[in-house]
């Protein structure tokens, strides 16, 4: 007897994550989500989001027919709010902690996202979470770092690892 082919469902990769987020974004201030909403969010055509939204409903993350509003699934609401969360954690670090420009904060926070452990989120966000309600320690520090940042006029590898007090590799 035969086995019947089971086909297996394409992974999700970081582009369709990605409209997962925008999608909770979107749906959770709005209520309900129109491709041309996820459109102008994602800077995309509305045709790349009606290819996007239709591998989405084929996964079970939307509930999605043509002309019609999307609705994330229950599967859809709880993979966007986890992006949603880890790009907040990257972009409060890299922006509040880090001093990164907002720009660069979110397009690096929007990479990060997709590819660190979830123990290293929860770790980073617990993090920022402590200096935050540390006022004492938070209102000096970035004062402290612009004025004495060691690295600032020779900021290498091996400046940074000496002085952390590590090996380089290949020593």
């Amino acid at each position: 007897m035969q086995k019947p082919d089971v086909a297996k469902q394409p992974a999700l990769t970081p582009v369709l994550e990605n409209y997962l987020e925008v999608i909770f974004r979107i749906e959770a201030k709005d209520g309900a989500v129109r491709a041309s909403s996820i459109a102008d969010m994602a800077n995309v055509t509305r045709s790349t989001v009606t290819g996007a939204v239709k591998l989405l409903k084929d996964m079970g993350y939307v509930e999605y027919s043509p002309y019609s509003l999307i609705y994330l699934t229950d599967k859809g609401k709880d993979i966007g709010r986890k992006i949603a969360h880890r790009h907040f954690v990257f972009g409060a670090f890299l922006e509040k902690i880090l001093m990164l420009n907002p720009e660069d904060a979110d397009v690096t926070a929007c990479a990060l996202e997709h590819v660190v452990p979830e123990h290293i989120v929860q770790r980073l966000g617990e993090f920022v979470l402590f200096l935050k309600s540390r006022p004492e320690m938070w209102s000096d520090w970035q004062e402290t770092f612009k004025r004495e940042n060691i690295f600032k006029s020779s900021h290498t590898a091996a400046t940074i690892a000496e002085t952390l007090g590590g090996k380089r590799r290949g020593s």
